[in-house]
């Protein structure tokens, strides 16, 4: 039996450029290699639920020693954090607990001041150096600069056999851990920095 449900409301501020890739269809001031993911209606970026989830299972593995260098993966000791992300057996109700919802750009008219009318990214043009041939073969990356804000939620269902503190503990951890790592592509480079905002608070049914 579902018995609550927790939203934590998320708010991410790009510290340097993000890049979570979309489709590389070119870009209009002198084309680009890579291009950010986009809402197809209004050009504008946003960040994937999916990219949300990943990044957070991920961290929460690493904090865990539930991935290796050699990139065996394995399972949380706790099925309550298991459960946020996929099906636990070992519960009797087998849903995924945790509905991660796109991030979408809340300060559009900052950046449009900064930018132009209707833009919301920039290009970043970087040189890929061929180690035999010590030659440098220019590449240009689409990005979401610093300053930009999005913001979203993560829904938690909580039935019977849940633990609530546990699950909401995971992921509010997760979030912090975040901070100290990368969102998207290319974070060994310096993209994709961000500072991580949540209040977490039980919703009515």
């Amino acid at each position: 039996m579902l018995n609550e449900i927790y939203k934590i409301n998320v708010r991410l501020k790009l510290l340097t450029g993000l890049y979570i890739g979309g489709t590389d269809n070119g870009f209009d001031i002198g084309g680009a290699d890579a291009n950010v993911i986009k809402n197809p209606l209004d050009n504008i970026p946003y960040i994937p639920g999916s990219s949300i989830k990943g990044k957070l299972k991920y961290l929460l593995k690493i904090h865990e020693g539930k991935l290796n260098d050699e990139g065996n993966d394995y399972k949380f000791d706790d099925d309550n954090i298991t459960s946020l992300f996929e099906k636990a057996e070992t519960k009797e109700n087998q849903s995924t607990r945790a509905i991660f919802r796109d991030l979408t750009l809340s300060n559009k008219e900052y950046l449009e001041s900064k930018l132009g009318k209707g833009r919301y990214t920039e290009i970043k043009g970087e040189n890929k150096i061929d180690p035999l041939k010590s030659t440098a073969n220019p590449r240009f990356i689409e990005r979401v600069p610093a300053g930009a804000i999005f913001e979203g939620e993560i829904v938690i269902n909580i039935f019977d056999e849940d633990n609530k503190d546990t699950m909401i503990h995971a992921i509010e951890k997760a979030l912090g851990l975040l901070e100290m790592n990368y969102l998207g592509g290319n974070g060994s480079r310096g993209y994709g920095r961000v500072k991580a905002e949540w209040k977490t608070e039980k919703v009515d049914i």
